[in-house]
């Protein structure tokens, strides 16, 4: 027989004391209440195993009157007797087997404890069974007298047990109430090394704004320098220079007769696609060779002329000025400065965007970390604690 299986959640109600807590005090309530039903536990355990000596007790005395029955003297046949007899001994061995196996039970806890003893009263049960049935074919007050007192101690068993419920279901919700609790370290300790790393964060976008203002004061200073405004003359000289030269380039090319020189070289392909690139692209392609391809053209063809010379040596006398300008062109320090403020300020981007990414897991751990609390307070509340 099975005693443990058919518990079910009922009983007398019992008397409801509210309380009242700090959340700081949470751990500490929860071992007060774990050493108090562990007492109430091993009371149990002392009364259920004092319940068992009793028990093995009343049964080596029923047994030792099952073993003094006297089959031999019932008018049966033999065969009958002997199996009586074969089936009453390996009856007794399974009781005394049952009896060992209670008497040795050490468990500590009440659901180690109930499986095991579940498990005593199954084996016995399957081994008994036959036995019993074949037994009382001749012998039934003293094989019923031991079937009766395994049905009371069960039912001891079970009102013990029915009564003490409550011991292993406070055991389950302490244990998931610290490791609810439990949870909190770790959430604490992330979002303390998540406040390290945005105070982290803030120092470097500080310093690095501090280092764009630096900067920002060095070009100022560079701009207030002497070479810096003879840099910038030099530079307004080159681009004044250019436009002139791009002036001229633009008078030469309307002095041109391409339709003349094209009658010229009609029949020379390489020489029409020259004259073809210059017609479209005049202006890039004299700077490309100093004028010297047109040039030839026009001195083979005979079409050159004063005019046209005088506007060459012009352009090239303003572009060899140009380069001697821009050889004495000093070095604009400003646009390393500004380079490095544009590094900077990607920099400073950069570490906005992890500070933002940092704040983003602060909010959803502290989202969980008050879901959790609320989550604590409810189990807590079930046990009728209330935290303030």
């Amino acid at each position: 027989m099975r005693i443990f299986s058919f518990l079910k959640k009922f009983g007398k109600e019992k008397e409801i004391v509210s309380e009242k807590i700090e959340f700081s005090e949470i751990e500490k309530w929860l071992e007060k209440k774990r050493k108090e039903n562990e007492a109430k536990e091993k009371e149990i355990l002392v009364l259920v195993e004092d319940k068992i000596r009793n028990f093995n007790a009343d049964l080596r005395t029923k047994i030792i009157i099952l073993n003094d029955f006297d089959v031999e003297s019932r008018k049966e046949e033999d065969r009958i007797k002997e199996i009586v007899s074969d089936s009453r001994a390996q009856y007794i061995e399974a009781v005394e087997n049952s009896m060992g196996n209670l008497e040795n039970l050490r468990e500590t806890k009440f659901p180690d404890f109930s499986k095991r003893i579940d498990k005593i009263f199954f084996d016995f049960n399957k081994a008994s069974f036959k036995n019993y049935e074949r037994a009382t074919i001749l012998i039934g007050k003293e094989m019923a007298n031991i079937k009766g007192g395994f049905k009371t101690f069960s039912k001891d068993l079970f009102e013990i047990f029915k009564d003490n419920e409550d011991i292993p279901e406070l055991f389950q919700k302490i244990e998931f109430i610290k490791s609810k609790l439990n949870l909190l370290g770790p959430m604490d300790g992330s979002m303390k090394g998540i406040s390290e790393t945005i105070a982290s964060l803030n120092g470097k976008i500080n310093q690095r704004k501090k280092e764009t203002q630096r900067l920002l004061n060095e070009i100022k200073r560079i701009k207030q320098s002497e070479n810096y405004k003879n840099m910038l003359e030099e530079k307004e000289k080159i681009s004044a220079l250019k436009e002139e030269s791009k002036d001229t380039i633009f008078a030469l090319r309307q002095l041109l007769d391409f339709k003349a020189l094209a009658n010229f070289f009609h029949i020379n392909e390489e020489q029409m696609n020259i004259l073809k690139d210059h017609k479209e692209y005049f202006h890039a392609n004299f700077e490309k060779d100093n004028g010297k391809m047109i040039m030839g053209l026009l001195d083979e063809s005979k079409l050159n002329t004063n005019a046209i010379l005088e506007k060459v040596n012009l352009i090239r006398a303003k572009i060899e000025e140009i380069t001697n300008h821009e050889k004495n062109l000093k070095e604009d320090k400003t646009q390393n400065v500004s380079l490095r403020i544009k590094e900077v300020g990607l920099e400073i981007d950069n570490l906005k965007i992890e500070k933002f990414k940092e704040e983003k897991r602060d909010e959803k751990l502290k989202t969980s970390k008050e879901e959790l609390i609320s989550s604590l307070k409810q189990e807590l509340s079930k046990m009728n604690v209330e935290v303030v």
